[in-house]
């Protein structure tokens, strides 16, 4: 239902530099609120959502036909809401005017929150199969950036985090997937409210949307892990991300980035964003896992340098 235009090249050409915003046209706006954020024009600023009001208008239990299910280890599986769940759903003009041009990117807009992509399972698959990376997130404080479904951040929860933030830029993305993929999987419908609040190690879940810029500005917790897939698709965000993992990474923190080594028509990929990692001069990455059948795909571990 929503998918962004890549056209996979012959391996032998380079990457197309054309940004998004050159390749379409100016989009009306909306009627939601926007703001300017370090010289950025008419962006989403962040916005912490309030989890149990977003939820009080659908209280219906979610028919099993529209879920499908992510496997990314042993004895953990995530249910997720899928296409069809979406369907009769109500969005705002962004996500509207996205699926009647049948994409997944008005820039500043909506950005393809709404669909899994491929490396999020990837990423989810990495983490859950290692038990030296599962044991990673016993107790951390996690950051599911750019979290569409959220499934990496549940998948956190499911490893033992002790708080896990989901972030994505539009907010019908979180209300209208992410808290009700989480709620799927994390809150137990059995389990009293009283319950809950009694547990020894209650956990911290909050979502916020908005642009990174505004995020990193308004929001002053820091993680020990950061999640994010298939977010270095334009290079003229990536200053603004490195800046994020500067200010909300903690000194020994580690970001986990999963993305395409090339997003062909849209300017970005992983060796550009390891040549703005190399230029900006704060961060180690490495490269811990590849496909290199397909459309090439990768899994690389951010560091801070000492």
């Amino acid at each position: 239902m929503f998918k962004f235009s890549f056209q996979v090249e012959p391996e032998d050409e380079s990457p197309s530099t054309t940004s998004k915003d050159e390749e379409r046209k100016p989009e009306s706006s909306t009627e939601e609120s926007k703001t300017t954020v370090n010289g950025d024009s008419d962006v989403y600023p962040c916005e912490e959502l309030d989890f149990e009001l977003a939820l009080q208008s659908n209280k219906t239990a979610v028919n099993p036909d529209v879920t499908s299910t992510f496997t990314p280890g042993a004895e953990l599986a995530i249910d997720y809401l899928n296409h069809l769940a979406l369907l009769d759903e109500t969005f705002t003009d962004d996500i509207v005017t996205a699926e009647t041009d049948h994409s997944d990117l008005i820039p500043n807009r909506y950005e393809g929150g709404l669909k899994v992509w491929e490396c999020t399972y990837d990423l989810g698959e990495f983490l859950a199969t290692c038990e030296e990376r599962r044991a990673e997130f016993d107790g951390k404080k996690v950051l599911d950036l750019g979290c569409g479904a959220g499934l990496l951040g549940i998948e956190a929860l499911l490893l033992g985090a002790s708080c896990v933030h989901f972030q994505d830029y539009n907010k019908d993305v979180l209300t209208k997937l992410t808290m009700v993929n989480y709620d799927l999987n994390c809150r137990s419908s059995t389990e009293s409210d009283e319950a809950r609040e009694q547990k020894s190690t209650p956990v911290e879940v909050k979502f916020f949307s908005g642009d990174w810029g505004s995020f990193t500005e308004k929001h002053n917790e820091t993680y020990d892990l950061i999640l994010t897939s298939e977010t270095i698709y334009s290079t003229q965000n990536y200053a603004k991300l490195l800046q994020l993992f500067d200010r909300k990474l903690e000194p020994g923190g580690v970001v986990y980035l999963a993305a395409k080594t090339y997003y062909f028509g849209v300017g970005g990929g992983v060796r550009l964003f390891e040549q703005a990692i190399d230029t900006d001069g704060r961060f180690r990455h490495e490269v811990v896992w590849k496909c290199e059948s397909g459309v090439k795909r990768e899994i690389v571990r951010i560091t801070r340098k000492l």
